[in-house]
């Protein structure tokens, strides 16, 4: 039965509207409703079926009534239930009928109420409004009446003012001012006053402010009026109390005499603390009218005259005792140093004075005034004796105490004296430009102009003969020329005492007028004749003694100068700016540049004059000179040989192979070489000597054996290349050793070790034995001056005198570089040679540094020796030392 219950699903069932479709295991998914209808179903089926099963058991037609009634019975169900639910919808429309009809009555009676409360609102805010307007017209009528309360206050405090001015002058505190000490009534004094001070100037800028009220101009000029008798009255008691301290400071002078410089200001410090609050009142109120101002700047100038008044005399006076007619040259300075110490103390004083009365501000042409004035006192009194003074060092002094005392001290200062200090540095400019007119003379009078006498050019006696000087100063300076020493004194006196610019300038004149000198000197001793001598080896060599006289005078004195100028920190550079108008000549001979308007335009030309590079040419001009010279002077022997090796070569027909053969080869080959080497033997000797005389001072040797080297290196450097081109021309024509040796021919490195030797041997003599050497040669000399000891004293005498040169030796980094040195200054390195080299052997390869000699560059010469000529380098690969 559950089997047929369970197909019998799929029997499709009828509907209203036909048959539905069989049921689909999707469709048991169904709703609450139909799972109860589908329950009752089958229920009923059950039942009916029950009925059927016992009544037909197994009888379709049974079952298909059943089926039918049990569909009826369902179907009236459903219809039952749907009228109830009619019904019900039916019954709940009626009841929202009944209650829109009541919302419908409870929203007419809402829009009532709305109304009449609308109504009650407007009336309330009409009330409001009415509220408020008479509000604000009672605040409005109010502040009106304040107004013009207060309006009307400003005209009435014309009578109140009056008043208090009165009552202050019935008191006398304004009347009198010293009517009471109390500081309480001055205080209030001052208070009242600013009090009446206020309600003036309130009320007339109020009325400046309306001029179209009522009575307004009337009303301002009395209250200006108010305004001034105010600052009159003000004015008034600070002019009787000024002039009450005036009247006790003249009665203590009157009294004690002479007092201290605190007595004139004592009085007045000690009436200002009383009144410094009122005359604080116009200084506040500056801004405010100009009548302020003017009463101000009447009251300082009131106290300025009194205290110029008071001052101007005693402070003349004392200036004057101070700087009196009968003070000496070298007092001046410390008289000017007094001076401005008491000048600056009464203008401190003076003004802390001021400021103890008023206000500073700025500009303030009353303090300024009295600053100036009392700094014009000091001013007319220094400045006559500062134009009367013609010593370098008071003016230099003088400069030094305004800097250092005044200028200096007060820059850092917090109080201002700028009117004063502009004084002082106007007189410190005056001292100053004296100074330099001064130094400038003395650089024309005692450097430019100088005339040197025979004591001054007599070298190197000078270097010798003088005794120790006491002053190591002096002594240090024991055979300078006189223009070198007083050069490099002016220069040390103004180092500090002018600006650096102006130094340079005055600096760069006096070392280039100072070569000047020196040059004019060494002129001079190379023209200067020496006396013939008997002996013939001296006679030879009086031209090498004029010749290095000279010229190691300049070295010498081009050193020191070089090493003192140094110490100054400065440039000498001279810049110069010129106009050529080589186009107007131009232009005269028709030649018009540019147009005719060409004329008008001149050419500038700028130019730099360096007095230092201007030092360092001169010197190495001055060495390679000498140099060369003394080079020349041993060589010389070879001239005469190099003369006729150069004519027998110039002849292209001759073989060069046959100069071995030639006559003056044969003869005078030997003479050469052994005149030469006696030129070696003697003149290095000689040549050393003066340079280490010259070159250092008797008790100071140590120095000229660093740098006397140096300046003899390159002698040795071209004897021994010369020498070597001799061995090569005699090598070249095969000559023989056995030929070499009895012609007295040495090698090169034989010949340098016997000029080193040489050279040496002099370097480590005693002094008195290079004494001796170099006073072999006469030289306008009676008698031969003694010998001299290491230090410098006569042998029989005590050590106690020394001819010094000084400085050469007491920098050696700044002269000279020692010989084993790898190479010497770049600032001392020798320019192209000025005089003539030393001559070379004809047919000897020419080495560097060593040109052949013009003579024997005749044409053809050249090529057949295969050499050219060579400038001299400024070092020498063998040696590594340059000058």
């Amino acid at each position: 039965q559950e089997a047929w219950i369970e197909k019998s699903w799929l029997i499709p069932s009828y509907g209203p509207y036909g048959p539905r479709p069989p049921r689909m295991a999707t469709d048991l998914l169904l709703s609450e409703r139909q799972v109860s209808l589908l329950d009752e179903l089958t229920s009923s089926v059950n039942s009916g079926l029950q009925e059927v099963a016992d009544a037909e058991k197994g009888s379709f037609e049974a079952f298909h009534k059943h089926w039918q009634s049990v569909r009826h019975r369902h179907l009236q169900q459903e219809a039952s239930k749907r009228r109830g639910r009619w019904q019900w919808i039916c019954q709940v429309q009626e009841i929202c009928n009944s209650a829109c009809e009541e919302l419908d009555t409870v929203l007419g009676q809402l829009k009532e109420l709305d109304r009449q409360r609308c109504e009650v609102l407007r009336k309330t805010t009409a009330l409001h409004k009415e509220c408020e307007q008479m509000v604000q017209d009672q605040e409005r009528l109010a502040a009106e009446a304040e107004a013009l309360a207060e309006r009307l206050d400003y005209f009435d405090r014309v009578a109140d003012v009056a008043c208090m001015l009165d009552h202050q002058s019935a008191n006398g505190l304004l009347a009198t001012g010293t009517s009471t000490t109390s500081t309480s009534s001055t205080s209030s004094s001052g208070s009242d006053l600013a009090t009446v001070l206020d309600q003036i100037d309130g009320s007339l800028s109020f009325l400046e402010l309306h001029p179209d009220f009522c009575q307004a101009q009337p009303y301002t000029h009395q209250f200006e009026h108010l305004r001034n008798r105010a600052c009159l009255a003000l004015r008034s008691t600070v002019q009787r109390s000024l002039e009450k301290s005036l009247a006790q400071v003249e009665q203590q002078l009157k009294d004690g005499g002479s007092v201290q410089t605190q007595v004139f200001c004592s009085q007045f410090k000690a009436a200002a603390a009383s009144y410094r609050p009122l005359l604080s009142l116009l200084h506040q109120r500056l801004d405010i009218h100009e009548t302020y101002a003017v009463t101000l700047e009447e009251l300082e100038g009131f106290f300025v005259h009194l205290r110029l008044k008071l001052l101007t005399l005693p402070v003349s006076t004392h200036l004057q005792s101070i700087v009196h007619k009968d003070l000496e040259m070298n007092q001046l300075a410390p008289a000017t140093r007094e001076a401005s110490a008491y000048i600056l103390e009464v203008s401190q004083m003076e003004h802390q004075c001021f400021e103890a009365y008023f206000e500073l501000r700025q500009p303030q042409e009353a303090l300024r005034s009295l600053m100036e004035t009392i700094a014009d006192i000091f001013y007319q009194t220094m400045r006559p004796l500062v134009l009367a003074c013609d010593s370098i060092d008071s003016l230099r002094e003088i400069g030094d105490s305004l800097q250092t005392d005044v200028l200096e001290p007060q820059r850092r200062s917090k109080m201002d004296l700028v009117s004063f200090l502009g004084m002082v540095y106007r007189l410190h400019k005056d001292v100053q430009e004296k100074l330099i007119y001064r130094v400038e003379m003395y650089i024309r009078d005692s450097i430019k102009g100088y005339v040197p006498s025979n004591s001054d050019l007599d070298y190197p006696w000078v270097l010798y003969s003088a005794e120790r000087q006491e002053d190591p100063l002096t002594e240090s300076q024991t055979g300078w020329y006189p223009s070198l020493p007083r050069t490099l004194s002016i220069l040390a006196k103004i180092y500090r005492a002018l600006e650096m610019s102006t130094f340079q300038g005055i600096a760069q004149e006096a070392v280039d007028l100072c070569m000047h000198t020196l040059k004019e000197a060494a002129q001079i001793l190379a023209r200067k004749t020496l006396p013939s001598c008997s002996d013939r080896n001296m006679q030879a060599v009086l031209p090498l003694v004029q010749m290095m006289d000279s010229q190691l005078f300049l070295v010498k004195h081009l050193l020191l100068l070089r090493e003192q100028v140094a110490a100054f920190e400065c440039e000498l550079v001279v810049s110069e700016k010129y106009f050529n108008f080589g186009n107007l000549w131009e232009a005269l001979n028709l030649k018009l540049p540019d147009g005719i308007l060409g004329i008008l335009k001149p050419t500038m030309y700028h130019a730099e004059v360096d007095s230092k590079k201007d030092i360092e040419s001169e010197l190495k001009s001055a060495c390679e000179t000498l140099i060369t010279n003394i080079t020349a002077h041993i060589t010389q022997p070879m001239a005469a040989m190099n003369v006729k090796i150069g004519n027998y070569l110039a002849n292209p027909q001759v073989d060069r192979a046959s100069l071995k053969e030639q006559s003056f080869m044969k003869e005078e080959l030997h003479g050469v070489i052994s005149t030469f080497l006696d030129n070696v033997k003697v003149k290095v000797p000689f040549a050393t000597a003066h340079i280490r005389l010259y070159l250092s001072t008797p008790g100071g040797t140590d120095s000229s054996r660093s740098t006397s080297p140096i300046l003899f290196k390159p002698v040795e450097m071209r004897l021994v290349d010369t020498w070597g081109r001799l061995e090569g021309l005699l090598e070249e024509q095969n000559f023989s050793a056995e030929e070499l040796t009895e012609m007295g021919f040495i090698r090169p490195d034989a010949l340098r070790e016997l000029i080193s030797s040489l050279f040496n041997s002099v370097m480590e003599a005693p002094w008195e034995n290079v004494v001796q050497t170099v006073a072999q040669v006469p030289r306008n000399r009676s008698q031969v001056p003694k010998a001299m000891t290491e230090d410098g004293a006569p042998m029989d005498r005590q050590p106690s005198a020394t001819p010094s040169t000084a400085s050469v030796e007491r920098n050696h980094s700044g002269a000279l570089q020692d010989a084993g040195a790898d190479t010497a200054p770049a600032s001392v390195a020798p320019a192209a040679p000025v005089a003539p080299p030393p001559v070379a052997p004809a047919g000897i390869p020419a080495p560097a540094g060593v040109p052949a000699e013009p003579a024997m560059l005749v044409e053809g010469a050249a090529p057949a020796l295969g050499t050219a000529p060579v400038t001299m380098p400024e070092a020498s690969v063998e040696s590594g030392t340059r000058l």
